[in-house]
């Protein structure tokens, strides 16, 4: 009987792996639930917190397990990509969510992530898609190296045969809307077992990329941003003009930008300011992160920052440096880039949910800074813009019960509707996570916290992506 058990097991499982979605939520168990037990077990046995141990052998056990899974984690997201990849990307953007050992991988796949898929395989892709019989009836110069890569498809230079210009081509890869269902139906899955008050969040998220496996969508909004955003905004930022002729819905061509990422350019004009130091610039980096966390240096406003740059550069003019490493005004490049943001959340009613640093580039003029990537793009009521509002108003004015009583309005449900708790929660996702907010507590805790004291029921999507994005 237990040669047959084993049998029909072993049997079952050969056959489940005939599907793919199926073989790869075996693989994503196989990975993280020995993981996530051993955490566990740190977490909640062998170091408790406030045990018998003390936090200082419990923060080195847990950083021993850092170190020995960060290389596993990191192995098995480039592996099996899909959900995975965007989710890892999407973590990236925040320093106080994960351990430094997971974030120095994770920021790389912002902006350099490993192409799957050939350069014939996109030929055959768009081919299909656009019905023609060969890519090169309407393109010409086709570059077979990607210029970019992200979680569901790649992007290829080409010039367009009937006007000799330049273009982007953005390939889905096959079977990647399939793959992703199947991640965050695994995924799902897992929250309900280890994070059972986030379950509920997961299915929002799910019903988030619905619309970003249909490049028609896409292009759509394309042209939405662009109405939107360029008459206020031409003068510093660009979008790229979408080509019907090579849109489909898994394949969208648009106006070549010429440039390099933002993230790039910034480190490029790091890299004297480290070779001075005697360090690379990673180093560099974090050597200023770290001074930042402990206090050794304090965080600067953005027009400080800016008549400092400003400063600079007219003494570097002087001097006669090369304008290709003029220093970027990151502080007056951020501000702007959320005044846009709250532009699109507040006033248009329509924003990019995707808004990581992969997707910002700055062009050849070393000045304007292209936005591209706009396959998660969120239409909000005006009914909701007004109530969101009132909201960031209460904040601004530290009023913890206006907050509660505009938090409540805009959707967010609570069980017990504790002001305090409402309070700091809301002003951690909509305004800031200082030390009063925060009271030492890192995201995740905050989080636990927040929802032992005032369990808060699942609000709808763009509640969730608006209050993740602010």
């Amino acid at each position: 009987r237990r040669r047959y058990f084993a049998l029909g097991v072993g049997g079952a499982l050969a056959f489940g792996c005939l599907d793919e979605g199926f073989r790869r939520c075996l693989e994503f168990w196989v990975v993280v639930f020995p993981l996530w037990c051993h955490y566990f077990w740190v977490d909640k046995v062998s170091h408790p917190k406030g045990g018998p141990k003390g936090d200082e052998a419990r923060d080195n056990e847990f950083s021993k397990l850092h170190a020995r899974y960060s290389p596993i984690i990191r192995s098995a997201t480039l592996y099996m990509r899909g959900f995975y990849l965007k989710a890892a990307q999407l973590v990236s953007t925040r320093d106080d969510f994960l351990p430094e050992i997971y974030l120095e991988w994770l920021r790389k796949l912002q902006d350099e992530v490993p192409m799957t898929l050939t350069s014939e395989e996109a030929k055959r892709v768009i081919a299909q898609e656009l019905k023609l019989a060969d890519v090169e009836t309407v393109l010409t110069d086709w570059q077979d190296d990607p210029i970019g890569t992200a979680s569901i498809g790649q992007v290829y230079k080409a010039r367009l045969k009937s006007t000799g210009e330049e273009v982007a081509i953005k390939v889905q890869v096959p079977k990647a809307e399939r793959m992703f269902r199947a991640d965050i139906a695994c995924l799902k899955m897992f929250t309900y077992m280890a994070i059972p008050w986030a379950y509920e969040n997961m299915k929002e998220i799910e019903k988030l990329f619905e619309t970003e496996f249909d490049y028609t969508e896409e292009f759509r909004n394309l042209e939405a941003m662009r109405t939107n955003l360029l008459p206020s905004w031409g003068h510093k930022i660009y979008i790229p003009r979408p080509i019907p002729e090579l849109c489909s819905r898994r394949v969208l061509g648009m106006e070549l930008l010429k440039g390099e990422k933002f993230i790039t350019a910034v480190r490029r004009r790091l890299k004297p300011l480290a070779e001075r130091r005697g360090i690379t610039v990673e180093e560099y980096e974090q050597e200023q992160l770290e001074a930042l966390r402990t206090g050794r240096r304090k965080a600067e406003s953005a027009a400080w920052l800016h008549f400092k740059i400003s400063i600079w550069r007219f003494w570097r003019r002087l001097c006669g440096a090369p304008a290709d490493m003029e220093p970027i005004d990151v502080g007056g490049i951020f501000e702007m880039l959320m005044s846009i943001h709250g532009q699109q959340v507040i006033q248009d009613g329509c924003f990019n949910a995707d808004p990581h640093p992969g997707n910002i580039l700055m062009l050849e003029d070393g000045k304007t800074l292209g936005l591209i990537d706009f396959g998660q793009v969120m239409y909000v009521p005006v009914e909701f813009r007004l109530k969101l509002a009132r909201l960031m108003v209460a904040l601004s004015r530290r009023n913890p019960s206006d907050v509660a009583r505009y938090e409540s309005e805009i959707g967010v449900k609570r069980k017990y509707y504790k002001e305090d708790v409402q309070y700091r929660i809301c002003s951690f996702w909509l305004d800031r996570d200082d030390e009063e907010i925060t009271q030492g507590r890192n995201i995740f805790d905050l989080m636990v916290w927040g929802e032992s004291e005032e369990p808060c029921k699942p609000a709808s999507g763009f509640v969730l992506m608006v209050m993740l994005l602010v």
